[in-house]
């Protein structure tokens, strides 16, 4: 009797070694959990997260400069670090997404909240980040979740062709048309890899470091096409392009969508997590792309 006393009260203290050592809230990719009370909004969420935030009282956010339509929209301010579109205007499909966000995570939009840029590669890249999260049509990967920690989908998204009506692929209605069209897109990115893996014409793919040395490119006629995702495309035909024309969309195996992108480890995921579902279950995540996406996103599937 004595030897199971003495056992039953050494496992008594091993559980409550565990329990100490136990987080307070959250975890990396995934939703809060543990702690002695679970929170029910992100904005408790982040409350309970405070000391995560890049500067206390503050959400750090980052993006590509220039930010571009339809996902940031509205004047550059005399102060902003960005080119045009500045985001702390809250316009556009992503700067509409942002500033709910934050709002649901307890911050005042735009004072609570700093912009900084971040080139589309470093917004992946492993190691430690200076901002809470970043955000710029940035794809979830496998490839990439293993050097960053991402959220829910904010966005699916289908990729694009852009052309011009003058080139020989402006008509083109199937994959089997663009055997032989030059095209490209910016290295590093799924646009890039539906060139390579989907559309596979015989002509090596220009890769760019940026959308808009690949835009000078196709108005000088040294490429055929260039694929981007779908919103934008619509953006470059209409805006960027002479006579631009989205050709067409294309469908993959696998679902792709948008996410926001954090360096790995941290429990703030868990939070913007909440605040997406709180933003799809009352609608308003529907209304924003209603608002910013509906007319970019009408085009036929090359197949």
């Amino acid at each position: 009797m004595r030897r199971l006393v003495i056992g039953i009260a050494a496992f008594a203290l091993i559980l409550a070694a565990c329990a100490e050592d136990e987080p307070a809230v959250g975890g990396g990719n995934g939703s809060p959990t543990g702690g002695a009370t679970a929170p029910a909004t992100a904005a408790e969420c982040a409350e309970q997260n405070a000391d995560a935030f890049e500067s206390p009282g503050t959400l750090t956010v980052g993006t590509g400069n220039p930010a571009f339509p339809p996902w940031w929209e509205g004047g550059t301010g005399e102060d902003s670090e960005f080119e045009f579109n500045d985001p702390a205007n809250g316009e556009g499909y992503e700067g509409a997404v942002v500033a709910e966000v934050a709002g649901r995570l307890g911050f005042a939009f735009p004072d609570d909240v700093m912009f900084i840029p971040v080139g589309f590669n470093k917004s992946f890249a492993p190691g430690p980040k200076d901002f809470d999260f970043v955000v710029q049509q940035i794809s979830y990967t496998p490839e990439r979740d293993e050097a960053v920690d991402f959220s829910e989908s904010y966005y699916n998204v289908n990729q694009a062709l852009v052309s011009s009506q003058t080139s020989p692929i402006s008509g083109a209605t199937s994959l089997a048309d663009l055997k032989d069209a030059t095209l490209g897109a910016p290295i590093g990115t799924t646009s890039l890899g539906v060139i390579e893996d989907v559309i596979q014409p015989d002509t090596e793919p220009q890769v760019y470091d940026d959308l808009s040395a690949a835009v000078q490119d196709l108005k000088n006629g040294a490429i055929d096409g260039i694929v981007v995702d779908l919103p934008t495309a619509f953006f470059m035909a209409a805006v960027q392009i002479p006579k631009g024309v989205v050709v067409g969309q294309f469908e993959t195996e696998t679902e792709e969508y948008f996410a926001f992108a954090f360096e790995t480890g941290g429990p703030l995921v868990g939070c913007v997590d909440m605040a997406l579902e709180e933003m799809k279950s009352d609608g308003t995540l529907e209304q924003i792309e209603q608002e910013w996406l509906a007319d970019k996103t009408n085009a036929p599937v090359l197949s």
